[in-house]
């Protein structure tokens, strides 16, 4: 179904009586906000991965992820899991997931200089963004005894923020211009951003620096591999940003 170029909104009045109006957006103008706004949804809006082992379908849904804005550049690190894993917290003890992983780790970047850059020269722009070189991602399937540190980190970032987060004023220069964290675990759900150059909060902090490494130095050959290629399922709205660049101008 095409999206309508004008629609009226009929459930959305004023007192007056005047209706909303729904108007197709005619081209859209490039800029760099538009460039990283999609770039980080191809790493946030990521709703389920699943993937053979087997022959057997193991579905994961977000669990914990982390998104670091430089600025100049976006890191992401993500852990998705099976429902079962997150009943279970982080235990792998169910003789259902013995043989199978129930985590998945993806580990994403993008530099706006270079995406910016490479973007220009493109002869066919939505094939650019749809191709390989936008954002740059790994994705592994484990399970706790691929790595300890990163199931200890996993309980410790649901343990820290079960029960929010509190941030203090911050005098101090940060190599990051906004911090997010999003944590689905089954039993309540987190999303909070925040700039630390403005405010902080040292735990959570803390908790970034082991986390990062953490998945950096994570070999990304080890884990089980997929029968085929991996299915990813993204919010609706990643597609909808994608169709933008059929009406970009110049």
């Amino acid at each position: 179904m095409e999206k309508p170029k004008n629609l009226d909104l009929i459930w959305e009045k004023n007192f007056g009586g005047a209706v909303g109006i729904y108007k197709a957006p005619k081209k859209f103008v490039f800029t760099p906000a538009l460039m990283k706004n999609l770039a980080i949804s191809k790493m946030t809006d990521v709703r389920l991965i699943s993937a053979d082992f087997n022959e057997n379908t193991v579905f994961f849904t977000p669990l914990v992820w982390l998104l670091l804005d430089s600025g100049s550049s976006v890191e992401f690190f993500a852990v998705y899991a099976t429902e079962l894993s997150k009943d279970e917290g982080v235990s792998d003890s169910s003789s259902e997931l013995k043989t199978l992983p129930n985590f998945c780790i993806k580990k994403a970047f993008w530099n706006k200089s270079e995406d910016i850059k490479n973007f220009q020269l493109a002869d066919d722009k939505k094939k650019y963004i749809l191709g390989e070189t936008q954002t740059f991602s790994n994705i592994i399937f484990i399970d706790s005894t691929h790595c300890i540190e990163a199931t200890q980190l996993i309980s410790e970032a649901i343990q820290m923020t079960k029960y929010g987060l509190s941030l203090q004023e911050n005098q101090n220069e940060s190599v990051y211009d906004e911090i997010k964290i999003n944590i689905s675990d089954g039993r309540f759900y987190l999303n909070f951003a925040y700039h630390p150059g403005v405010v902080t909060n040292i735990l959570l902090e803390e908790w970034i620096l082991k986390w990062r490494n953490c998945i950096d130095k994570l070999p990304f050959d080890i884990g089980y591999l997929p029968d085929e290629k991996i299915r990813i399922s993204y919010e609706l709205s990643l597609f909808d940003k994608v169709t933008m660049f059929d009406k970009i101008q110049g």
